[in-house]
């Protein structure tokens, strides 16, 4: 128990140091951690996520710990749905320090997250139902979603993808590939979004022009 109290500490100071990064970029880090943790809302949004997983995969009910864990996720979905104005599905495995926008109304039923994706406002990853079954959408690593987006079904955004503004996405994305508009249509390969990952920038195209 202490390990994973240990562990889940570690990853909410690798998540908080994850925004500091990006709200401060090109090495300039005025502000202390602390202002970081209280005034971003999407790092809020993912701490009570993380919360949730704990629950969800750690149930002790003879445990006082895991119950006053279970009170905190309790007041952290309100939390979140009240002041966050978002939703993650408890079973969405989030793997390492990723982005939620702090502009909030996300609604997210991923299946999985992967370590250093940055999804930003008002965006939907959401369920098809075919079949008689559910498919629900898996976010790679490296992966930039502008906001705007719908991203549904049983399909993979690929390791380092990029998902611009607007973009209403149904079929799973190759890595490094760059999607947009509604259908979706994949507009270039092998592109490397790292410049992308390193701000908070909205990029409406590939001309970069940002807002």
């Amino acid at each position: 128990m202490p390990q994973r109290r240990s562990g889940f500490v570690s990853q909410f100071l690798a998540d908080a140091r994850f925004y500091h990064d990006l709200t401060h970029p090109d090495g300039a880090r005025p502000g202390s951690l602390v202002g970081t943790m209280l005034g971003n809302r999407g790092l809020w949004l993912l701490t009570f996520h993380r919360v949730a997983q704990y629950c969800l995969m750690q149930r002790r009910a003879r445990s006082l710990t895991w119950w006053f864990v279970r009170l905190c996720q309790s007041v952290g979905m309100c939390f979140n749905v009240m002041f966050c104005k978002s939703a993650i599905s408890v079973d969405c495995e989030i793997d390492g320090a990723v982005y939620l926008a702090n502009g909030g109304y996300l609604v997210c039923g991923a299946r999985s997250i992967g370590a250093g994706s940055l999804i930003h406002e008002r965006c939907t990853f959401g369920y098809t139902v075919a079949r008689g079954g559910e498919g629900r959408p898996g976010i790679g690593q490296r992966v930039w979603i502008g906001p705007n987006c719908i991203i549904a079904g049983s399909l993979t955004v690929g390791d380092g993808a990029t998902v611009l503004p607007g973009t209403f996405l149904t079929f799973s994305v190759p890595p490094g590939a760059v999607v947009k508009g509604n259908p979706a249509l994949i507009v270039r390969t092998n592109f490397e979004n790292s410049s992308l990952r390193r701000s908070l920038a909205v990029v409406q195209d590939l001309g970069l022009h940002t807002s």
